[in-house]
């Protein structure tokens, strides 16, 4: 079993990556500490290698200007559609407006686990950026008390899950970065590993549209 504080530690970083690009002192930080060149998980899985590559590949070329621009690009405009929507009403629900039923039923469950981020004021509750951080709660708490484990499988199998998967990939096929590129393949990955060390097998695959 891998270590749940590991796991808590990756969807947390993954989480801040997400709700805004690195800025310029924060990039400077991630190339010194060598973060994007030794990453925490490594495999044999497609994913993993790839991840990492293009990860060694934005530490050695790009600048925090470049992700800044991919950023705006893929989640909060671009001139013809967004190229990655983060949120999970785009992938479930029928009329892939925010704020709707998908954000409703994941806030309710924050709600029952005293789970609460300022980012909620600003964005709906199916963010990826706070469901990252809501799932980085959960398994830093899961030994402390067995709710916390019903809830993960809950929100995995209901929430994260049904959605996370497909959005990487929207990620890998649009994002011009290397950075965001490789998030992308990171964030499949991590689905993988959550899937096989938490047994989860029968997740609702009810996406009803993609971005690519």
């Amino acid at each position: 079993m891998k270590d749940c504080n590991v796991l808590a530690y990756m969807a947390s970083i993954f989480s801040q990556f997400l709700y805004n690009p690195p800025k310029e002192e924060m990039w400077k930080d991630i190339k010194e500490k060598k973060i994007l060149l030794e990453w925490f998980i490594h495999s044999n899985s497609t994913s993993n290698v790839q991840a990492n590559l293009l990860w060694k590949e934005s530490h050695l070329k790009e600048d925090y200007l470049e992700l800044a621009v991919d950023y705006t690009d893929l989640f909060i405009c671009d001139e013809i559609s967004l190229k990655a929507p983060p949120y999970g009403s785009y992938y479930l629900d029928i009329s892939g407006e925010l704020y709707s039923r998908e954000s409703d039923n994941v806030k309710s469950l924050y709600n029952q686990c005293s789970f609460f981020t300022n980012a909620l004021f600003g964005q709906p509750a199916d963010f990826i950026a706070i469901e990252l951080e809501f799932l980085s709660t959960l398994l830093f708490n899961l030994e402390k008390d067995a709710a916390y484990k019903e809830a993960l499988k809950i929100f995995l199998e209901e929430n994260f899950l049904p959605w996370v998967g497909v959005w990487a990939k929207d990620l890998q096929s649009n994002a011009k970065s290397s950075f965001y590129k490789g998030l992308g393949f990171h964030i499949q990955n991590y689905c993988e590993i959550l899937i096989e060390e938490f047994c989860i097998n029968n997740y609702e695959k009810r996406i009803l549209r993609r971005a690519s």
